[in-house]
């Protein structure tokens, strides 16, 4: 079942954090309309979502083909370790320092 939910303008719509004091889970609340609706992810599941959407630029319209291509460089940099990073500036053209 997938339900869907219009946020609020008027106020910051996403915010995450840690859960509630008892739980070592962490909360991805968004203000919506109506209501707000808070999904408790564990530690693991948030670290995975922060890393996907951390560094990944606002998508385009125009070009979702290269807007792709860049969220799936991201995604492979931020599982590469030091070697791998260097050697993917370098065929990209940048000065590995």
């Amino acid at each position: 079942m997938t339900r869907t939910f219009r946020t609020d303008n008027t106020r910051p719509s996403v915010s995450y954090g840690p859960g509630s004091i008892e739980s070592e889970n962490w909360a991805l609340s968004i203000n919506c309309e109506e209501e707000r609706v808070d999904i408790t992810l564990d530690e693991e599941s948030m670290y995975h979502l922060w890393v996907e959407v951390r560094g990944v630029p606002w998508p385009s319209r125009e070009n979702r083909t290269e807007d792709r291509l860049v969220r799936q460089v991201v995604h492979a940099a931020n599982g590469a370790d030091e070697e791998m990073l260097r050697d993917a500036l370098e065929v990209l053209g940048m000065k590995n320092e």
